[in-house]
């Protein structure tokens, strides 16, 4: 699962990284080190240039809104629950077959959140002493401060109660990939906590080289 995840890097940064060949500065995010669904994120596609003769495709960095609308939905409400898909099930499921066919992207982040429920924790609540317990959050990131490259999906979405040149015609919209969690060691791992991913959470993004 991925319900939150930080993404700080410039723009120009992420040019390099990802050998982008076109980027809007006017679409410049800010740091956000709490990206939460339904916000704007970078996403890094490859698509042909508007208004341009070369139907070749073109390495993009894009901001896109965090939580896939699929292009038949008939609002965009249901977006805020489809922030994540299923490596397993993504080519089958309505909201997100089209988009794994032929709008995949990447995702850059610093890392990703995870709130963990502790054991004496979730033995209280079972014995129904504590209604809320408590969760230990973690914040899941690469060893050697590299950039995570989370798959992804995008999608497009038409406001068909607005006029073709309103500025929110159009809706572009993403969602992160998941898969089992790593059952291998962390390489640092937190001295009295979890030494896999899997001891996290069962469901992890899916990360690309």
């Amino acid at each position: 699962m991925c319900g939150r995840y930080a993404a700080s890097r410039r723009p120009e940064d992420l040019a390099g990284i990802f050998e982008i060949e076109k980027w809007e500065p006017e679409e410049t995010l800010e740091p956000d080190y709490n990206v939460a669904p339904t916000k704007e994120v970078y996403a890094v596609l490859d698509r042909p240039l508007k208004d341009v003769e070369d139907p070749k495709p073109v390495r993009q960095l894009r901001k896109l809104k965090w939580g896939l609308v699929p292009s038949w939905a008939k609002t965009p409400e249901g977006g805020a629950r489809m922030i994540n898909a299923r490596a397993e099930t993504v080519h089958e499921k309505p909201s997100f077959r089209r988009a794994f066919t032929a709008r995949r992207c990447i995702l850059p982040a610093d890392g990703y959140y995870e709130w963990v429920t502790g054991k004496q924790e979730r033995d209280l609540e079972v014995e129904g002493r504590k209604k809320r317990p408590r969760k230990q959050p973690y914040f899941v990131t690469p060893a050697d401060g590299s950039v995570f490259a989370m798959a992804g999906l995008y999608e497009f979405w038409r406001d068909r109660t607005l006029p073709d040149d309103h500025p929110q015609a159009w809706w572009v919209t993403c969602s992160v990939i998941t898969t089992e969690a790593e059952t291998t060691p962390l390489a640092v791992a937190p001295a009295d906590g979890p030494h896999a991913l899997a001891d996290i959470h069962p469901r992890m993004p899916l990360m690309l080289t």
